[in-house]
C-alpha cells in the first residue's frame, strides 16, 4: 500500500513543480475547452439544423483550416515579434465576438465568411501559447508541461461533447453563447494572471546570426527549409492530421446516419477526452524515458489500428472500442510532439516553429475533413476508414526516417566530442 502511495506521489511531483504559470495555462485552457461546444457539433448543426448538407458542412471544416493556414504561420510569426501574451489575448477576445457572431447568421456565405474570421482569430492563439509553454520550462520538463496542457485540454472536452450534445436537443443556439463566454474568460484569466515569456537572444544565437535582432520571417522559412529533421517531421505531422481530423468532422456525421442520437454521439466522443484525463499522466511519466520519436511511432500504430477498425463498427460497443484505440495513440504521442518541436527550435524562432507545427494541423482542417466528407458521401465508410489507415501507417514510415536522422546526428555529435 506505502509502496503505491510513493508510486503515485513520484508520478504526480514532478507536474506539482512546474511553474505555476504553465498550472494557470492549463487551467484557463480547461475552462476554455470545457465551453467548446460548437466544433464538436458543427458538422451536425450545419448539415441538420441549417439543412445546407453533409458536403456544406465539411466544408465548414475546409474554410476553417484555411484561416487556420494563415493563422498559424502569422500568429507564430507576431508571438516572436511582439510577445506571446498579446497574441494569445488578441486571438481569444476575437475569437468569442466571432463565436457569438455565428450564432446569428443562417445564410450559407454569411456562415463560411464567419467561420473563416472565427479561424482567423482563435487559432493565433495556437503557437503563441506552445511558444509560451516552451519559454516556461526545460527541456525534461517540456513533455511534462505539454502533457498536462493536453490532459487540461481533453478534460475539458470529457465536460464539453455530453454537455454539448444536451445543449443541442434543446436549442443549437446555447452551444454558440456559451462556447463565446467561456472563450473569453480565458482571454481574462490570461490577463490577470500570466507575464510575458518572450525571451532575450541568447549570446550563442548572437553571434551565430551576427546582430541582436529578430530574424526575419525569410530568414526564419530559410532556416526551417533546410532543417531536414523538422521537415520530414511536419510531413509526417500532416499526414497523421488529415486522418485524426476525420474523428471531429466524418465520424460524427457517420454515426448520425447509423442512427445515434446527439447526446449518444457526445458520450461516445467524451471517451477521447475522459482517457486522455485518466491515462496521459502516467503514460507520460513513464514513455518519458524512452527516445520521443519511438514514442510518437508507437501512438501511430495505435492511430492506424483505431480508425482502421472503424470500418467495422456499427454498434455502440464497437465505436468505443475503436476510439479508446485511437485515444491510447493520441495519448501515447501528444507530449511528445510539440516537445520535439520546441526542442528543435532555435529559442529566437520558437513561435514560427510551433506555428509550422500548427499549420500542419490547420492543413489537416482544410485538405482532411472535406475530403473526408466527400468520401464518406461518395464512396462510403467502406473506403474513408482503410484510406485512414493507410495514410497513417505512411506517416509512421516518415517519422521512423526521422528517428534514423536523429540518431545519425547523435552518433555524429557522440564521434565528433570523442
Amino acid at each position: 500500500m506505502n509502496a503505491g502511495l510513493h508510486t503515485v506521489r513520484d508520478t504526480i511531483r514532478p507536474y506539482l513543480n512546474l511553474p505555476n504559470a504553465v498550472h494557470v495555462l492549463c487551467f484557463g485552457s480547461f475552462i476554455n475547452r470545457a465551453g467548446s461546444f460548437v466544433m464538436v457539433f458543427m458538422t451536425i448543426y450545419v448539415s441538420e439544423q441549417l439543412g445546407f448538407g453533409i458536403t456544406f458542412a465539411a466544408n465548414c471544416f475546409g474554410v476553417f483550416g484555411l484561416g487556420s493556414v494563415v493563422s498559424s504561420l502569422v500568429g507564430g510569426l507576431l508571438a516572436d515579434r511582439f510577445g506571446r501574451k498579446p497574441i494569445m489575448l488578441l486571438a481569444l477576445f476575437g475569437g468569442a465576438i466571432a463565436l457569438a457572431l455565428l450564432g446569428m447568421v443562417r445564410e450559407q456565405w454569411s456562415f463560411l465568411t464567419l467561420v473563416l474570421a472565427f479561424s482567423l482569430a482563435v487559432e493565433m492563439y495556437r503557437p503563441a501559447a506552445s511558444a509560451m509553454m516552451g519559454d516556461l520550462v526545460n527541456q525534461i520538463q517540456r513533455p511534462l508541461a505539454f502533457g498536462l496542457m493536453y490532459i487540461a485540454f481533453n478534460l475539458g472536452f470529457a465536460f464539453a461533447a455530453p454537455i454539448g450534445g444536451f445543449l443541442a436537443q434543446h436549442s443549437f443556439q446555447w452551444l454558440f453563447w456559451g462556447d463565446a463566454i467561456t472563450t473569453a474568460a480565458y482571454g481574462i484569466i490570461i490577463l490577470l494572471f500570466i507575464k510575458e515569456t518572450l525571451p532575450k537572444q541568447t549570446a550563442l544565437e548572437i553571434e551565430t546570426v551576427g546582430r541582436e535582432s529578430t530574424v526575419t520571417w525569410s530568414e526564419a522559412v530559410t532556416h526551417m527549409l533546410h532543417d531536414r529533421t523538422f521537415v520530414l517531421f511536419s510531413l509526417a505531422t500532416l499526414l497523421t492530421s488529415l486522418v485524426f481530423m476525420q474523428a471531429f468532422s466524418t465520424l460524427p456525421i457517420y454515426m448520425s446516419q447509423l442512427g445515434f442520437t446527439k447526446e449518444k454521439v457526445g458520450w461516445l466522443l467524451a471517451t477521447n477526452g475522459a482517457l486522455i484525463v485518466v491515462c496521459q499522466i502516467p503514460f507520460t511519466h513513464w514513455l518519458n524515458r524512452y527516445h520521443r520519436i519511438l514514442v510518437i511511432l508507437a501512438g501511430e500504430i495505435l492511430l492506424a489500428i483505431g480508425f482502421g477498425l472503424t470500418t467495422f463498427a456499427e454498434t455502440a460497443p464497437m465505436f468505443f472500442l475503436t476510439i479508446v484505440i485511437w485515444t491510447l495513440g493520441e495519448v501515447v504521442q501528444a507530449a511528445f510532439k510539440q516537445s520535439l518541436v520546441a526542442d528543435l527550435a532555435p529559442t529566437n524562432m520558437r513561435g514560427r516553429y510551433m506555428g509550422v507545427f500548427s499549420l500542419c494541423h490547420a492543413i489537416g482542417f482544410t485538405v482532411g475533413a472535406p475530403a473526408g466528407g466527400q468520401i464518406l458521401e461518395r464512396w462510403g465508410p467502406q473506403v474513408l476508414w482503410p484510406t485512414c489507415f493507410v495514410i497513417v501507417l505512411l506517416a509512421a514510415g516518415v517519422y521512423g526516417l526521422v528517428y534514423l536522422r536523429l540518431e545519425r546526428i547523435r552518433l555524429q555529435l557522440e564521434h565528433a566530442s570523442a
